[in-house]
C-alpha cells in the first residue's frame, strides 16, 4: 500500500511540476528571442520614419493654402526637427525593451512564447516576418482612400458644430 501511495504521490508531483512549468511566466531570454525573430527592433525603427513622414505630410497639408515665407519655413523646419527628435527618443529600442519584456512576461506563459518562437522559426513564420513590412506598406498606401470618407464626415460634423455655435452666439447676442 505504501508503495502504491508513494508512486501516486510521485506521479502527482511530476504532473504538478509539469503543469507549473506550462504556466510559468515567459523568461526574458525567450521573449528577447521572439522579439529578435519578429524583427521588432527593425519594425520600431521603420515606425520612426513613417511617423516623421506622416507629421511632415500633415504639416504640408496644414500650410498648403498659406503663403510660407522663408522665415515661416525656417520655423516649420525647426518644429519638424524637434518633433522628429521627440519621436526618435520615444521609440528608442533600449528604452522600450524593458516595457516589452514586462508586458510579454505578464501576458504569456513560457509554453506560449515557446510556441510563438517555434512558429517564427518555421518557413511560414519566416515568410510572415519577411513579408509583413510589405503588407504594412500596402496598408499604408491604401489608408488615405480608406480614411477619406471618415475625414469628410468629420469635416461635416465640424462645420455643423461651428454653425450651431454661431447660431447660439447670435441668439445670445439678440437677448442682450
Amino acid at each position: 500500500m505504501n508503495k502504491l501511495f508513494a508512486t501516486a504521490l510521485i506521479w502527482m508531483l511530476i504532473c504538478g511540476a509539469a503543469a507549473a512549468a506550462n504556466n510559468a511566466p515567459a523568461s526574458d531570454a525567450s521573449i528577447r528571442e521572439m522579439l529578435e525573430l519578429t524583427n521588432a527592433q527593425q519594425m520600431m525603427d521603420g515606425m520612426k520614419g513613417q511617423m516623421t513622414g506622416m507629421m511632415n505630410a500633415a504639416m504640408q497639408n496644414a500650410t498648403k493654402d498659406q503663403t510660407v515665407t522663408p522665415e515661416r519655413q525656417a520655423i516649420l523646419d525647426r518644429m519638424s526637427a524637434k518633433m522628429s527628435a521627440v519621436v526618435t527618443d520615444m521609440l528608442n529600442w533600449e528604452a522600450l525593451l524593458p516595457m516589452y519584456l514586462r508586458t510579454f512576461r505578464a501576458s504569456f506563459t513560457q509554453d506560449e512564447i515557446d510556441g510563438v518562437i517555434k512558429f517564427y522559426k518555421s518557413p511560414a513564420g519566416r515568410a510572415y516576418v519577411k513579408k509583413l513590412p510589405l503588407v504594412m506598406q500596402n496598408v499604408m498606401r491604401e489608408m488615405p482612400d480608406f480614411m477619406k470618407p471618415v475625414q469628410e464626415k468629420m469635416m461635416a460634423i465640424q462645420r455643423e458644430s461651428i454653425q450651431e455655435l454661431k447660431d447660439l452666439k447670435e441668439k445670445d447676442d439678440a437677448k442682450k
